[in-house]
C-alpha cells in the first residue's frame, strides 16, 4: 500500500543547496566539459546501481535523461541551451560515495535541478518520441529525407522549450522567480 511522504525544504536549505551548485559549477569551469559530463555520468551510475527506493530512481532516472540529451547529435542544442545542460550537470561534478545519505542528497539535487530543466526535459523527451515513432513508420535508413523531418520537429520543440522558459520566469517575481532559476541555470 503506498503512502505519500513529503518534505519541506525552508529558505535555509535552500540556500545552503544553491551555494553547493554553484560552487560545483564554478570548480567544474575549469575542467573540460567532457570531465564535467564523465562525473555526472558516474553519480547516475551509482545511483542507477544502487538498491534504492523507487521516488529516489525516478530523480536519478532524469539525471539519465540529462546525459542522454548532452549526448544526442540529432537532438543539436544551441550553445546556449549547451552551456545550461552542462551547467546542471556540473552540480553533481563530486560523485557520491555510494552511503544511501549521500545518494539521497544527490536524489534532492537531481530533483531540484531537473526543475530548472523541466521545459528542456520535456522537450526532448518528445524528440525521442517523435524520432522513435518516425523511424517505426518510415522504415527509411538515414538520409537527407530523416535530417529533414527531425530538424522540423526539433526546431519545433526548442522553440517551445524557450517560450515556456520565459513565459514561467516572466510570470514569476521575487523570491518565486529565484526558485524557478535555483541554480541560475
Amino acid at each position: 500500500m503506498p503512502f505519500r511522504v513529503s518534505f519541506e525544504l525552508g529558505d535555509a536549505d535552500l540556500q545552503h543547496l544553491a551555494q553547493v551548485a554553484q560552487e560545483r559549477q564554478s570548480a567544474a569551469r575549469a575542467q573540460p566539459v567532457d570531465s564535467v559530463v564523465a562525473i555526472a555520468r558516474e553519480v547516475y551510475s551509482k545511483g542507477a546501481q544502487a538498491h534504492l527506493a523507487d521516488f529516489v530512481k525516478e530523480r536519478y532516472s532524469r539525471l539519465g535523461a540529462m546525459l542522454e540529451m548532452v549526448d544526442d547529435a540529432e537532438w543539436r542544442l544551441s550553445q546556449e541551451d549547451s552551456q545550461r545542460l552542462v551547467n546542471a550537470l556540473a552540480c553533481f561534478s563530486e560523485p557520491a560515495l555510494g552511503a544511501s545519505s549521500a545518494l539521497l542528497d544527490q536524489a534532492i539535487m537531481i530533483e531540484l535541478v531537473s526543475r530548472d530543466l523541466h521545459h528542456d526535459l520535456e522537450s526532448y523527451r518528445d524528440f525521442c518520441k517523435f524520432r522513435t515513432a518516425q523511424q517505426t513508420k518510415r522504415h527509411t535508413p538515414p538520409g537527407a529525407d530523416r535530417e529533414q523531418w527531425l530538424s522540423q520537429r526539433r526546431e519545433t520543440l526548442q522553440k517551445r522549450m524557450h517560450t515556456r522558459r520565459k513565459r514561467d520566469l516572466d510570470a514569476a517575481a521575487g523570491p518565486v522567480q529565484r526558485l524557478f532559476s535555483l541554480f541560475g541555470l
